[in-house]
């Protein structure tokens, strides 16, 4: 009969589905008291799950002094259990300098580094860690403090990506000590969990028995219960993310692209998680793994909620995202050119210009009455019919193009307008010029040529509008 702790991890297990029969595990043990309770709990699990337990300790190089001595004591276990051990050293204060980042965080890419090549290296399903309610109601009060949203705030989850198990999640740490003492599991103190200088530290230390003793006595039950909430609600919006990926996203070779107005149309807290779900399918799988993150979802979202008419950046992992009118497109590898084009403006009708996505629609209206028509849009040309010449042509930019600016007397070289008008070298290929004879008429979107500016005198108009 299983004792009653082991009974309370085996109904997370089994509400989670956190293992499978036949599962190979890498098991992260650091000797602590979670992550040994972990290890033996899991052990009584080998012959009815038929499990497959592969040990793994890693040393950070933070606490020499200790190191050894917990490296000493996970190997012992394993030999004990009859379980394989995988050690690894790293050097974890030299690729936290390197990379800038705190030392927590540095220690976390590294452990998930060594797991992830033992998941190859063995086989392996999945990854089972030792995090604890206590833990759980840390992290939730961290990610509040740095500002978290609701993925944020529903903590860590019991079973991630398929892949990192969490079946201690729903015990507390003082459950995890209590079994520990009671069947003689041997676990050395980490010291860094008793140094305030971490804000981790003082949360658990000073933040949480100060709230418990003058506020809310349940207070981390109260944090554990609004967890399950916030996972739940959470689970809700993704699935309307999920749902708009499905209705506004287009699969393109080596891309994907949407609607910039379809996605402005979406509610905000669907946008980020459309965001989030793009970068999680174009982000090399691999290097997540190794690098625990993907490219920085807040800064896309507010560039893509408040986009200028076209931009393009650079973002981790060879990716780029870049916008050419309505279109945004999230790609991997170089940005591919705007290739060369020309077409013949059919008058009146529609021209469609595909190397860019844009179509240009033209009519003819009389110029009988002039009330109104000097307001246009930057979208929108009106010109003098007669002194066009026939047929009109779309083409984009060629070195040495000019044209006479509405309300200059000279010209100008186009490509000096486009500097004045802070239009990036990327984008200048991707406006389209109406060309008239050898005359440029209409820089499409900005300005059109002096010379074909309707006036008093002039009989017949010629609307042209890009979409």
């Amino acid at each position: 009969m299983l004792a009653p702790f082991v009974t309370r991890v085996q109904r997370t297990i089994d509400r989670h589905h956190l293992l499978e029969k036949g599962d190979r595990l890498i098991v992260g043990v650091s000797a602590g008291v979670d992550s040994m309770v972990l290890l033996y709990v899991l052990n009584t699990f080998r012959e009815p799950f038929d499990l497959d337990l592969i040990v793994a300790h890693v040393n950070h190089g933070l606490r020499p002094e200790e190191s050894d001595k917990e490296a000493e004591l996970v190997r012992n276990a394993s030999v004990k259990l009859g379980l394989p051990f995988e050690y690894g050293q790293f050097d974890v204060k030299a690729f936290q300098k390197a990379r800038g980042l705190s030392p927590q965080d540095a220690a976390r890419r590294v452990r998930f580094h060594f797991f992830n090549g033992l998941l190859r290296k063995h086989s392996a399903r999945r990854i089972a860690l030792g995090q604890n309610a206590d833990d759980q109601v840390e992290t939730i009060l961290l990610r509040l403090m740095r500002g978290s949203g609701l993925k944020g705030l529903k903590g860590m989850l019991p079973l991630r990506e398929g892949k990192v198990v969490r079946p201690l999640l729903e015990v507390w740490r003082r459950e995890i000590a209590s079994y520990a003492l009671e069947n003689s599991i041997p676990y050395l103190v980490d010291s860094s969990n008793l140094k305030r200088e971490y804000l981790r530290n003082r949360i658990r230390l000073n933040l949480i028995p100060l709230i418990e003793r003058e506020v809310q006595p349940n207070f981390r039950g109260v944090i554990l219960k609004a967890s399950t909430i916030f996972r739940e609600e959470d689970d809700y919006l993704d699935r309307g993310a999920e749902d708009a990926c499905q209705k506004i996203i287009h699969e393109e070779r080596n891309a994907l692209s949407f609607s910039s107005s379809e996605f402005q149309s979406l509610h905000k807290a669907i946008q980020w998680r459309v965001v989030e779900k793009m970068l999680a399918r174009m982000t090399p799988v691999e290097r997540v793994a190794e690098e625990g993150d993907r490219p920085d979802v807040d800064s896309i979202y507010d560039t893509l909620t408040h986009p200028p008419s076209s931009f393009s950046m650079d973002l981790p992992y060879g990716l780029f995202l870049e916008k050419r009118y309505d279109k945004v497109s999230l790609g991997r590898g170089k940005r591919p050119p705007t290739p060369p084009f020309e077409v013949d403006l059919v008058v009146p009708g529609h021209t469609c210009i595909r190397e860019i996505g844009k179509e240009v629609v033209s009519e003819e209206i009389s110029g009988s009455n002039h009330e109104g028509i000097f307001e246009t849009p930057p979208d929108t040309a009106l010109l003098d019919y007669d002194r066009l010449r026939f047929p009109l042509k779309v083409r984009n930019f060629r070195p040495g193009d000019r044209f006479q600016p509405l309300g200059v007397r000279g010209t100008q070289k186009v490509k000096e307008f486009f500097i004045d008008h802070k239009i990036p070298r990327f984008e200048r290929p991707n406006i389209p010029l109406l060309v008239s004879g050898e005359s440029i008429a209409w820089v499409v979107g900005y300005r059109i040529d002096e010379r074909f500016r309707i006036t008093e005198r002039t009989q017949r108009i010629l609307k042209v509008q890009a979409v």
